[in-house]
């Protein structure tokens, strides 16, 4: 008797027996340990007799297998062998873009290791490090191909093919060298790379992804090396992958059968098409598998004509896809727990160790002006520090394995006028070993600020609320069971769900966020306003408390900050135009993202080191500041636009005789600002009525001292202070300066500032113009002025869209006026007024000879370059407006 028939023999006796005790007709005395051993012996029994009668040569299942397909077990295990080695690169892949976000931040990014850098992502992203980026703006034919040379060539053969097809390379004349090629095209730029069968093409984001390709080969050909956006764009390619992983796995899957059983293959969800639940042949004689996951049907696998064994195939598949899972659970929780350490610690410089010792996560790029600190390579060797703060660091590693602390306090580096304070956690498994340890670069604070350090006696329990100051605050509610899995998973601590969510508000770290929340500076600070935007915002009546904003849970929708944080490629020339309309762009992200790229373009985000976590903050706040009274023009379009034509001005370079690029960077800065909070109305209003701000400030430049006040008051917050990076006397400076520009901006001081810049040119060139740093400080002022008037040296278009703002805004002013019985503002035009458009010419016609162009004119001939467009758009506007009279 062979041990095939014995196995069979003993199941077949055991099945007896329990059938006689289930009927009564056999009793036997069981412990409780020996009957929980004989269900589950009887649970095994089941499966064994399913796939006995499967198997057996009367099932009928078997015989169908057996006509339809031709077992080949060669075949089958080349197979599984390339299905698993597949998955295997792509859950490398992770690792290998991580990698390259490593060498991203510590990498010195130079036009020598540019396109090397660019193969690496394409090699990864593309397939194949081959590629050719090609794109038109304002005429002009540029890029960059390890393919080709001769771009120019390359576009003019391009323009003949369609968007995404694939070509042949002699349909190019044999021009890239190769045999195949894919050429994806967007609005303004083409890709072309080596076609290959890589299953990423399979998700809808994968287009996306080009795109942010397209941007970096743009910015490297620019020279424009921004590694802060890099680094953002990186992290978004992968936070894509992981969120397609699902899909991208099932791809590699479907594209191994087409291509080693040489037969169609198709996945299926449930929701597409409902089968048996078990592996099945349909109505058109494809071989139907349905792959499971706790009992629940995932999707389904449909081949045509297999020549393999599917029985098998099948238990293989589901093995696989059990262990995939866990996987990808595993991979999607280790991200979002770094994606909360990114979002809400933007100041503090997160390291992740191994126990061997090896960099396996950096949170972000060192500061430049930390000159302290290097990392050259991958493992704690190649962490520069000074001698005496490595030592102490690799003491402390050594205290916390020796013991059961969570955290420990390292050190206070000490750097120019500022210091930071450097602490250490432990990550254990469940024998309490340690697996990970975090290295913890707190924000720079001033060198003699009272410390309030970590206790070096540090419990798993404080471990727990000083990572989850860093990871959980404010999280909905509905997604602090995945947050303290999460944790829970990382800290290794024995703690309940309620016990963390206790613990957390207890210490005041966590708060509430219901499905109706009221907007605060709190919320606006949080992972739910970092990731999710309110499409529409309802208002609704609170009995006690009046008109609330709130968040409707139904209308919060994903967004991702990297892609504010990009250039397209016709950002450059866009805002180049010099009547570039921000009016016309309605999603109020991409309001943002224009305002990124004024100080991007110009090179201040990298030189002031200004995070953009904080920057993103800092612009929300202003961009509401400006929006919430809902002012025809004096809103954020208006802060905006003027900042523009500043920023025009600094890119004609007609500023850099007269001040460094820090005046310039105040210059744009207060131009954004200028207006913010305004009330709708003038000063003259608000002195008559005696409001608030006019007891406030004398009656004095009512408005413009209010706006400076409001600048600086939120750039006084942690979460908005772009400014964080500047020493004390670099503050001091961009005050004064600021408060300047903004002050200037006072209409009442239009002819005071005209008669200083006529006297000053009248004594050049025996005087120079500036002679004192008040010299400097009143032309800065005068070009901010200036801009502040250039909704009238746009195209005519834009000047009549902003006449009939103001005109708008003006007939408001007037009518609570009348409501409130102070005096008329006569030269007011009030909506429908008789003749009204007549009269409103005549208005811009008075403003332009009389406000604008004088201001214009004499700012032209101090700077020599860079308003030659709007005096232009002024001599045309003064025309069109004649004829409108």
């Amino acid at each position: 008797m062979n041990l095939t028939t014995r196995f069979v023999d003993s199941f077949s006796l055991t099945d007896d027996l329990l059938t006689q005790i289930i009927q009564d007709k056999q009793t036997i005395s069981l412990s409780l340990r020996q009957l929980s051993k004989l269900h589950h012996l009887q649970k095994m029994l089941e499966e064994f007799q399913f796939l006995n009668i499967v198997y057996s040569d009367q099932s009928r299942v078997r015989k169908m297998m057996l006509t339809r397909t031709k077992s080949n077990l060669n075949l089958q295990q080349q197979l599984c062998h390339q299905i698993d080695k597949k998955i295997e690169d792509f859950m490398n892949f992770f690792k290998k873009l991580d990698s390259i976000l490593f060498y991203t931040m510590n990498m010195q990014l130079m036009s020598e290791n540019c396109l090397e850098f660019l193969q690496q992502i394409a090699d990864l992203i593309l397939g194949s490090p081959a590629f050719t980026v090609i794109y038109e703006i304002n005429k002009k034919v540029n890029g960059m191909s390890t393919h080709i040379k001769d771009i120019e060539n390359a576009y003019q053969k391009l323009l003949k093919f369609k968007e995404s097809t694939n070509v042949q390379g002699s349909e190019l004349d044999n021009l890239f060298g190769t045999n195949e090629l894919y050429v994806y095209k967007n609005k303004y730029s083409y890709l072309i790379y080596d076609v290959k069968d890589v299953p990423f093409k399979a998700f809808p984001d994968y287009r996306l992804i080009l795109d942010q390709f397209i941007s970096i080969a743009y910015d490297f050909q620019k020279e424009i090396y921004d590694k802060e956006n890099l680094v953002s764009i990186i992290r978004g390619i992968k936070s894509r992958f992981i969120k397609n992983s699902t899909r991208i796995c099932q791809e590699v899957i479907r594209q191994q059968v087409t291509e080693v059983l040489s037969s169609q293959c198709w996945i299926e969800m449930p929701d597409q098409i409902q089968y048996m639940n078990d592996l099945i042949i349909d109505q058109h004689g494809y071989v139907v598998l349905p792959v499971k996951l706790d009992k629940q049907i995932k999707y389904y696998i449909k081949i045509e004509s297999p020549n393999i064994d599917m029985i098998t195939f099948s238990d293989y598949i589901q093995q696989l896809w059990q262990r995939l899972t866990y996987q990808l659970k595993d991979l999607k929780n280790e991200e979002f727990l770094k994606q909360m350490l990114e979002v809400n610690s933007p100041n503090k410089l997160y390291i992740q160790l191994d126990g061997d010792g090896n960099i396996r996560y950096q949170s972000c790029c060192i500061p430049d002006s930390w000159y302290f600190m290097l990392i050259k390579g991958g493992s704690l060797e190649d962490l520069q520090l000074e001698q005496v703060n490595k030592q102490s660091l690799i003491q402390k590693m050594q205290e916390l394995k020796s013991s059961v602390k969570g955290a420990v306090s390292v050190c206070q580096i000490c750097f120019g006028d500022k210091a930071v304070d450097v602490d250490l956690f432990a990550k254990r498994n469940e024998e309490d070993e340690i697996t990970d340890y975090y290295i913890v670069f707190n924000a720079p604070k001033k060198k003699f600020e009272d410390d309030h350090r970590i206790s070096s006696q540090m419990s798993s329990e404080s471990k727990l609320q000083e990572l989850s100051k860093a990871a959980l605050i404010n999280i909905k509610m509905e997604k602090l069971s995945k947050a303290c899995n999460v944790m829970r998973d990382y800290l290794k601590v024995n703690l309940t769900d309620e016990e963390i969510i206790d613990l957390l508000k207890e210490k005041d770290i966590l708060k509430e966020v219901y499905n109706q929340q009221s907007i605060t500076d709190d919320i606006r600070s949080s992972y739910v306003m970092e990731y999710y935007k309110a499409e529409s915002s309802k208002v609704m009546r609170d009995p006690v408390q009046g008109s609330q904003q709130y968040i409707i849970e139904s209308e919060l929708t994903n967004i991702k900050k990297f892609d504010l944080y990009t250039l397209d490629a016709n950002d450059i020339s866009n805002l180049s135009d010099y009547s570039f309309d921000i009016t016309v762009v309605q999603d109020k992200n991409e309001q943002l993202r224009y305002t990124w790229a004024l100080f991007h373009l110009c090179n201040f985000i990298d030189l002031y080191q200004i995070n953009k976590e904080v920057f993103y903050q800092f612009t929300v706040i202003v961009q509401e500041k400006y929006s919430y009274r809902q002012n025809p023009f004096h809103n954020f379009d208006h802060g905006f636009t003027v900042a523009h034509a500043c920023y025009y001005i600094i890119k004609s370079k007609s500023m850099n005789q007269y001040f460094d690029k820090f005046i310039q960077f105040t210059a744009l800065l207060s131009a954004l600002c200028h207006d913010i909070d305004h009330t709708g109305r003038n000063n003259h209003f608000e002195s008559q009525k005696l409001s608030k701000l006019a007891l406030r400030y004398n009656d004095e430049s009512v408005l413009e001292n209010h706006h400076a006040s409001v600048m600086f008051k939120i750039l006084q917050k942690e979460k908005y202070n772009i400014l964080s990076s500047l020493s004390q006397d670099q503050f001091s400076i961009f005050r004064k300066y600021a408060i300047a520009n903004i002050l200037g901006t006072d209409m009442k001081k239009h002819f005071e500032i005209v008669k200083l810049l006529e006297l000053k040119l009248s004594k050049l060139p025996d005087e120079p113009f500036i002679q004192k740093e008040e010299d400097k400080k009143f032309l800065s002022s005068a070009i901010i002025h200036t801009c502040d008037l250039t909704m009238q040296s746009k195209t005519f278009k834009m000047a009549q869209k902003w006449s009939n703002r103001i005109a708008t805004e003006f007939s408001d002013q007037v009518a609570e006026e009348k409501q409130l019985s102070l005096p008329i503002t006569q030269h007011f035009l009030p909506l429908g007024t008789p003749n009204f458009n007549q009269l409103l010419a005549k208005q811009e016609i008075s403003f332009i000879k009389f406000i604008v162009k004088p201001a214009y004119d004499l700012t032209a001939q101090v700077l020599q370059t860079g308003l030659e467009v709007p005096l232009k758009n002024l001599e045309d506007n003064l025309k069109e407006w004649e004829n409108q009279k």
